[in-house]
């Protein structure tokens, strides 16, 4: 499933991912990204977690009442799946948790971004087949197969920039607290690293700058 965002929509972008059920690390992110003039949040997936999924309805909430756009993680289909097993049928608190996840999209599209767990494309594959392996291997197929210009992604957790630029593909270390230019020429996966390591990112599109922040150490993250 595929949700398209509006081209109206807020041009500064909070970005999270991996939150893996931690509450208290999300809402922090959530703070910082609108103190810093988030417009809209979008989290990436794996907000659940399939080991703690009775951490899944507190962190449902939180994103409700943050008006957080979600797409959907492997560990949020996992649980999706779990409270689906009519063998042990939901509580009403599961029932409304099942409800959210099976509306959240594995895509969301505004133009030429694209917002995944991991790959793209709507398909199981996405969930679980990581982009960054240590080398620019699957960027670079990745980059051939789909027509993005700029990918925002989680699951691999590690903070990461693959940029495509005349013909060649690197991969980059991302610089916390410093602005990396975006330019219109060039192609972009940004790996957003993990809530609950006290990770997220802000996306400026009006200025064409993608900045990682980290969350406060006070957090126990």
């Amino acid at each position: 499933m595929e949700k398209i965002l509006k081209a109206s929509e807020p041009k500064r972008i909070g970005i999270i991912a991996d939150s893996h059920g931690n509450r208290e690390a999300t809402a922090a992110a959530i703070l910082l990204l609108r103190e810093r003039g988030a417009g809209l949040l979008v989290h990436l997936g794996d907000f659940c977690d399939s080991v703690r999924h009775d951490r899944a309805a507190a962190m449902i909430d939180l994103l409700i009442q943050n008006t957080v756009l979600a797409v959907k993680g492997n560990n949020d289909f996992l649980v999706e799946n779990m409270l689906a097993d009519d063998r042990r049928p939901p509580d009403a608190e599961g029932f409304k948790v099942l409800e959210y996840l099976r509306d959240v999209p594995v895509i969301r599209v505004r133009g030429d971004i694209r917002f995944a767990h991991s790959l793209p494309f709507d398909t199981l594959r996405a969930f679980y087949e990581p982009i960054d392996t240590g080398n620019t291997r699957r960027a670079e197929e990745l980059f051939a197969e789909a027509d993005f210009r700029i990918l925002f992604c989680g699951h691999s957790h590690l903070p990461i920039l693959f940029r495509k630029s005349d013909g060649r593909v690197t991969r980059e270390t991302v610089p916390a607290e410093r602005p990396i230019a975006l330019r219109d020429s060039e192609r972009y996966i940004l790996v957003a690293g993990a809530a609950a390591d006290g990770e997220c990112a802000l996306y400026d599109g009006e200025a064409g700058t993608y900045e990682r922040l980290r969350v406060g150490s006070g957090l126990g993250i």
